[in-house]
């Protein structure tokens, strides 16, 4: 048996994707979600869960690559220094 397979990195790594593998299959088997648009049941919209979950990470992944590329361009114009030199007039008195 290799030894990668012994390290702990390579055991929780695989209990992970044995996980979102569960997570997804079983989320295939739920019935279709219902929303209704408008009410007495004129308009209905019916998805399946997984195609939810799915797209609520595109969406997701979506907003944070859109916000760090915000946040990224509005730094990188030149801005005043924070750290302003402050002068200080010389003094009048006179020591003796």
């Amino acid at each position: 048996m290799p030894g990668f397979i012994k390290t702990p990195r390579f055991i929780i790594s695989a209990i992970l994707l044995l996980w979102v593998i569960y997570i997804v299959y079983a989320n295939f088997q739920v019935d279709m979600v219902k929303f209704y648009l408008l009410p007495f049941g004129i308009l209905t919209l019916q998805l399946k869960l997984s195609a939810i979950v799915i797209g609520a990470a595109i969406f997701g992944a979506i907003v944070t690559l859109a916000s760090q590329f915000m946040w990224r361009r509005g730094s990188s114009n030149p801005t005043v220094s924070s750290s302003a030199t402050v002068s200080v007039p010389p003094s009048s008195k006179t020591t003796a």
